[in-house]
């Protein structure tokens, strides 16, 4: 371990290419745990808002206004996550599938 260490610690391209690898996968790392949190806001808040009313879609305003993102980071969710469908009427509108 010792020898790994003295050759990375003099060689300059060794020791850049770890670090930029490093600062990649805590970037990708960041960025997942981020997507996450966001999906499972978005998520959440379909299921709680259609508990008590007959409306079971809810439009991409409401849901920004509600989980304090984007309506452009909801709408991207929306568009990708397999349990939420797109109002074929209104495209600006989202419901939970089945």
């Amino acid at each position: 371990m010792k020898e790994f260490l003295e050759f990375v610690s003099s060689n300059s391209l060794i020791s850049g290419l770890i670090v930029a690898a490093v600062i990649g996968m805590s970037t990708c790392l960041w960025n997942h745990i981020k997507n996450t949190k966001d999906n499972d806001k978005v998520f959440s808040f379909l299921k709680k808002s259609t508990i008590n009313t007959p409306h079971i879609f809810r439009s991409t305003e409401a849901i920004a206004a509600e989980t304090n993102l984007t309506e452009t980071r909801v709408e991207a969710i929306c568009a990708k996550h397999p349990k939420i469908l797109r109002n074929t009427k209104e495209k600006q509108s989202w419901r939970l599938g089945e």
